[in-house]
């Protein structure tokens, strides 16, 4: 055997325990990714993927002619990405073609050193970081040297959350258990493409995701197909659809699909669900892969497209176990069976499974096993070698197990629960780093969110909080930088984000220049989601508004109107509002004030406080008496009482600048100002309200530094609109001069 494939070789051996003692080499893998980290570029990566094409590199074979009149551009991408494994293997593989010993010790000892660091570096329990590679073939060259031949290939999430895990599952080409390792290569590609737009975002990742797996599905790649079905499958609602999706995909092999296909009709029973699932699987089961062999076990233990045969499922999930290192296959069927039966405490014969499963070496098998009775089994009491199980290292590759320890702790025992919930945001936890980001911005108040607040939910979004993603994003929009804006909001729309996919919307309907949108698609994303049950009303008033402004859709009034006729009168409290403030302001043709005053009144009687901050600001701004503004003044403080910004800001500003004696009241106005100025990520047209009720009550100082702080934001819009920067600017001046601002009754008019 090449020495290579025996030091690598020898590596995957020790991969369940400690690895041997590394011999000196002039290759040290860990300095060289920290190197490449740093400094490398998306060229370096174009410029190895370039070389390895140019040598004829298959996986298996290079040409010895190709070789050496490409052997200065391989030197060179050696240099430059010397941490791909594919690239060392080709250039190994070109030195034993055509004789050259140097640039094959030089090769050896790099793949022995990256295939050593990568196994050390894989986390080896429950919920594991995967293994950092550079390009998706580094991880079949790394089996390929070791003399291994790869079963099948499975993508292990939707999304990159911050990495996009695949599982290689590969045995000896002698004989003997597979070998599963998950590899990432989209975060590698995302931290060194650093001159891409979306850099940063996780809109580069998704890139990076479409890219690759889209061009090896195009090819037929199996793994890829099969990601595609059960991605396609992800976004259906009925469990037929869902089926329909993958069916294909499984029938090719493609065990993503064809797990998405048992859980789904193993949740949904119905008849014909599974019909074709158990023959989608032999082919595998017959080759003696395990994953298969456990997916056809649980479907004769459920009875899940086949006749229920606890006996045969047995036989069958004891030889995936053979089949699968360190009963591996036990641990997966765990998890499914959990999918299956949420909330429901694990049968005695699958704990016996998961204790032989750690006995052998398994490092998930005790954190799982520990996992699921915290959640499920009553009265269950955490004892210290628990909490020391679920601390471990190797189990919080990615902060898990001490997520489960900070909720575990959260109403028993605060100070350890915040104790472990920092040491999970330390492991790069979303959730975690969400949480602390969010608690950071809280404290601030309306002050902008520190710059350590925005770098945690940075970190958040990158590894896949949908809340994180969209807040990264509002805040890129309130600094401004529209395009940014997007690249944040793209991400979480695509994962189902109703608020993100509305917000994304509302970017393009302005046709901004340099968004990948304009007001016409934002159209058609309403369209696409007025068919919704759950925000379909939401969406038909975006497009009511559209089709008054005459933005993305020929102007049509009559259209406008019927859209929100059709929810108002179904008992849509907002579409009750928006029909009646549009009557009230003209904005469906002649103002109707009788019909828009009782389409308000009723809304207001399904206690709409959006009716009554509205309604409210009508009547005083533009009713005709005295009653009319005292009422609305009333509807205003009302609506405030729910504790809303919005409803808050309208009330505050009523009672400390309104230019009817009757209404103000300063002392009450400055305290709905104080609690608006305790609050997170107020606007500056409400710290504007703020302010005026500060010079109202004669705090002028404090009053001129809100003031600076409107105008300064408001000049970091996209599109500053320089008139109301105007008004704010000569607010400022009163402040200054020790003099309140109280506003005239014809500026209410047109308010």
């Amino acid at each position: 055997m090449h020495a290579l494939r025996l030091t690598i070789a020898c590596a995957l051996a020790f991969a369940a325990g400690a690895l041997p003692a590394a011999e000196p080499t002039a290759f040290d893998a860990a300095a060289a990714w920290r190197g490449f980290l740093a400094k490398g570029t998306a060229d370096d990566v174009n410029a190895a993927i370039n070389a390895i094409d140019a040598v004829g590199y298959d996986g298996a074979g290079v040409d010895a002619d190709k070789c050496k009149a490409q052997a200065g551009a391989l030197a060179a991408a050696r240099a430059r990405v010397p941490v791909s494994m594919a690239l060392q293997r080709a250039a190994l593989l070109c030195a034993e073609a055509n004789g050259d010993r140097s640039i094959a010790e030089s090769a050896t000892q790099a793949m022995a050193s990256l295939a050593r660091h990568a196994l050390a570096e894989a986390d080896r329990g429950a919920w594991p970081r995967p293994v950092r590679i550079v390009l998706p073939g580094d991880a079949t060259a790394l089996y390929a040297s070791a003399g291994m031949s790869v079963h099948y290939e499975i993508f292990m999430q939707l999304h990159p959350a911050p990495y996009f895990p695949f599982l290689l599952a590969a045995a000896p080409v002698t004989g003997g258990p597979e070998k599963h390792i998950q590899f990432d290569y989209v975060d590698t590609l995302a931290q060194v493409d650093r001159g891409a737009r979306a850099y940063g975002t996780p809109r580069l990742r998704m890139g990076y995701v479409d890219g690759f797996v889209g061009s090896a599905a195009k090819a037929g790649t199996v793994s890829a197909v099969d990601y595609q079905a059960f991605m396609d499958a992800a976004g259906e609602s009925s469990p037929q659809a869902k089926v329909a999706a993958v069916r294909d995909a499984a029938a090719n092999g493609g065990i993503g699909s064809a797990t998405t296909w048992l859980t789904v009709c193993g949740l949904n029973p119905a008849k014909g669900c599974a019909d074709g699932l158990v023959d989608a699987l032999l082919p595998g089961a017959e080759a003696r892969h395990a994953y298969p062999m456990l997916l056809l076990a649980l479907a004769y233990a459920e009875g899940i497209g086949v006749t229920r045969d606890p006996a045969a499922a047995k036989a069958m999930l004891d030889a995936a176990d053979k089949a699968w290192d360190r009963r591996g296959a036990s641990v997966e069927y765990v998890e499914l069976w959990s999918v299956l039966h949420p909330g429901v405490a694990l049968p005695a014969d699958l704990a016996t499974r998961l204790r032989e499963a750690a006995a052998a070496g398994n490092g998930t098998a005790a954190a799982l096993a520990l996992s699921l009775r915290m959640a499920r089994e009553k009265g269950f009491v955490l004892s210290a070698a628990d909490e020391a199980e679920l601390a471990r290292p190797e189990n919080n590759g990615i902060g898990a197990g001490f997520m489960r320890l900070a909720g575990w702790y959260e109403d028993r025992d605060k100070k350890k629960s915040d104790a472990y919930l920092e040491r999970a945001a330390q492991a790069d936890n979303a959730e975690a780093l969400r949480r602390l980001a969010y608690r950071l911005r809280e404290a601030g108040g309306s002050k902008p969110p520190t710059a350590e607040a925005m770098a945690w939910f940075e970190r958040a979004a990158n590894g896949g909080d949908v809340y994180a993603m969209y807040y990264a994003g509002y805040q890129a929009y309130r600094q401004g930088n529209l395009q940014r804006a997007e690249d944040w909001m793209v991400p979480a729309a695509i994962r189902g984000d109703v608020d993100a996919m509305f917000f994304l919307a509302s970017l393009w309907e302005d046709n901004t220049k340099g968004l990948e949108g304009d007001a016409a698609r934002a159209a058609k994303v309403y369209e696409s989601m007025s068919a919704s049950e759950e925000y379909g009303a939401r969406a038909r008033r975006a497009l009511s508004e559209m089709a008054i402004a005459g933005n993305g859709m020929p102007k049509d009034l009559a259209k406008a109107r019927a859209w929100l006729e059709q929810d108002a009168n179904a008992g849509d409290l907002e579409s009750q509002v928006s029909l009646g403030a549009n009557l009230l302001y003209a904005r469906l043709g002649p103002a109707d004030e009788v019909a828009g005053r009782r389409w308000m009144e009723r809304a207001i009687e399904g206690k709409s406080t959006d009716a009554m901050d509205q309604f409210g600001l009508w009547l005083h701004n533009r009713g005709k008496t005295d009653a009319d503004r005292l009422r609305g003044a009333a509807l205003s403080r009302q609506a405030a009482e729910a504790g809303g910004v919005s409803e808050m800001n309208n009330a505050a500003w009523m009672l400390c600048v309104s230019p009817h004696a009757a209404v103000r009241n300063v002392a009450d106005g400055m305290q709905l100002a104080r609690k608006i100025e305790a609050m997170p990520d107020i606007t500056p047209g409400t710290l504007d309200t703020v302010a005026a009720c500060y010079a109202a009550n004669n705090e002028f100082g404090h009053a001129a530094e809100l003031q600076a702080r409107v105008i300064a934001e408001m000049k970091r819009y996209a599109q500053p609109n320089e008139e109301s920067i105007k008004e704010m600017t000569e607010r400022l001046a009163l402040y200054k001069a020790g003099k309140p601002y109280i506003e005239s009754i014809e500026e209410t008019a047109t308010d």
